[in-house]
């Protein structure tokens, strides 16, 4: 062998060796067809067949649930058993579930709608929903549904299943996200995978959420796979983005993340639920997602009390923080339980630090108690159901931990009072305040109106509430100027400053 040839056999060998078993670069399959990562995302055309590999990701509608999107995914198993049921994944949310509980083999009705191209849809192919195998909003935001065909005959109308990755992806690698918007079809964007992070969206908590930064994420892309740019493999769902969010945080579609107490919300940031691993909740084609080594993790149910998930920090003479007590009662279909409490969201799904085994009430709720001492910010209590009393918790049990949580927000809110006005006519206005959470609270706005030689806003005479439903209050001007004061508190009740404007000079 001459030096040249020899020169290239060692380049190819440290090539393959630093890709593991997986293709090298020189020969590696790009399912983006050379797209830049975070380029805008762009509707597909599959007339003449291009984007087949992408029939089976669906429109997906699931009565009582949302317009989503989801995929078919391969089932088959080294046997290639087509027999069982198709699946579809996709996101917790789009099914019908409740943060408290999960949905495990139940009926449903609904539709999955593949080859949802936009000039393909004399072509697209309808299947009814008919069950849902899976579905939680716990820790995990992902649901499995059930379509009334097996795998075979799906296959058999020629929608080839995706399949899903068997081990996570490193950050940095390259990922496309396929799926529909709600008004639209069928789109794809790029960019890379990266950190992985706990995240707390209004009542929901899901742990080990791998974040992104596509282009596109709107309302539909819901339940869209995350799929690795050069296998075409599933590895995530999409589930919720920070995305045109406004400024509140940690609230119904402005997800944060939460790192020893502090709110953090990354700006246009996606995240999914990892999917990697369910191949082994499959057995001859079936789901049995109650068995080892199935990577959901056992379910159980949790009911509880809320109380207030936002609390007032107290303080003494001198200003300094007080401890405060959590209370919590809830209820549980397992005779034992684990607990911890943490800062850190992502902390919940570690099954390390949690307590030893308790016993689980039997008149019908437990209680835990616990002082609040770090001051402002997020407290969780991460609580395991354990249906054993002896013995370590599984490996996956803390998976599908029931997450409570409390967030303390110390006097005074920093947040003046947020507004939009509308002109109605004549000199007639509506004044309607936001809600920015947990900063400023809606349904607390006091405002007051009068002429400036009339008017103090720092007097609390003369106040009014906004009004229910719309919470808003409208303001005449048919006979001059006026002086609007507009006052509100924090979600926990702590005062926001007191700010004034004029009508109509303030309009726009």
């Amino acid at each position: 062998m001459n030096t040249f040839n020899l020169k290239v056999l060692l380049v190819l060998l440290l090539l393959m060796g630093a890709n593991g078993c997986s293709k090298s670069p020189l020969t590696q399959h790009d399912w983006g067809e050379g797209i830049e990562n975070f380029a805008p995302a762009r509707l597909l055309s599959n007339a003449d067949g291009r984007y087949n590999h992408w029939q089976s990701i669906a429109r997906v509608k699931v009565d009582e649930g949302r317009i989503c999107s989801g995929s078919l995914i391969d089932t088959r198993g080294a046997n290639d058993d087509r027999s069982g049921p198709a699946y579809v994944l996709t996101s917790g949310h789009c099914a019908k579930g409740n943060v408290g509980r999960f949905i495990v083999n139940e009926p449903a009705s609904g539709q999955a709608t593949f080859n949802f191209f936009r000039d393909t849809t004399p072509q697209q192919k309808n299947y009814p929903i008919t069950r849902i195998a899976w579905s939680t909003l716990r820790g995990q935001d992902i649901a499995l549904l059930v379509l009334d065909r097996t795998l075979g005959q799906v296959m058999n109308d020629g929608i080839q299943p995706l399949k899903v990755a068997s081990h996570a992806l490193t950050e940095g690698t390259d990922t496309l996200v396929v799926g529909a918007a709600v008004d639209d079809f069928i789109q794809r964007s790029a960019c890379p995978q990266e950190h992985r992070a706990g995240i707390l969206e209004a009542g929901w908590v899901w742990v080990d959420q791998i974040s992104n930064r596509c282009l596109g994420v709107i309302n539909g892309i819901s339940g869209s796979p995350l799929l690795n740019r050069y296998t075409n493999e599933i590895v995530a769902v999409i589930g919720t983005t920070t995305r045109d969010s406004g400024q509140s945080r940690c609230s119904i579609s402005a997800p944060c993340e939460v790192i020893e107490g502090m709110p953090n919300k990354a700006q246009d940031t996606n995240y999914s639920t990892p999917a990697n691993g369910l191949d082994t909740c499959f057995r001859g084609g079936r789901f049995v997602g109650d068995r080892e080594p199935c990577v959901l993790g056992p379910v159980s149910e949790f009911g509880s009390k809320y109380g207030d998930h936002f609390l007032k920090q107290p303080r003494d003479e001198q200003g300094n923080y007080l401890p405060l007590l959590w209370e919590h009662r809830f209820s549980s279909n397992q005779p034992f339980f684990r607990f911890k409490y943490t800062r850190t969201a992502e902390n919940c799904a570690d099954i390390r630090d949690y307590s030893e085994v308790r016993t689980t009430d039997s008149g019908g709720e437990s209680e835990l108690r616990y002082e609040l001492r770090q001051g402002p910010g997020l407290y969780f209590l991460c609580v395991m159901g354990q249906n054993h009393q002896a013995g370590p918790p599984g490996k996956w049990d803390a998976r599908n931990a029931r997450i409570f949580w409390r967030w303390v927000l110390a006097e005074p809110a920093q947040m003046a009072p947020v507004f939009n006005i509308t002109n109605r006519g004549e000199g007639v206005y509506s004044v309607a305040p936001s809600q920015v959470t947990p900063d400023l609270d809606v349904a607390g706005h006091q405002y007051k109106i009068g002429t400036s030689a009339t008017i103090d806003c720092q007097q609390a005479e003369g106040y009014k509430q906004v009004r229910p439903p719309l919470l808003d209050f409208e303001v005449d001007t048919s006979d001059g100027e006026k002086k609007i004061c507009l006052k509100t508190v924090d979600m926990a009740g702590n005062p926001s400053p007191v700010i004034d404007f004029r009508l109509p000079d303030a309009a726009p």
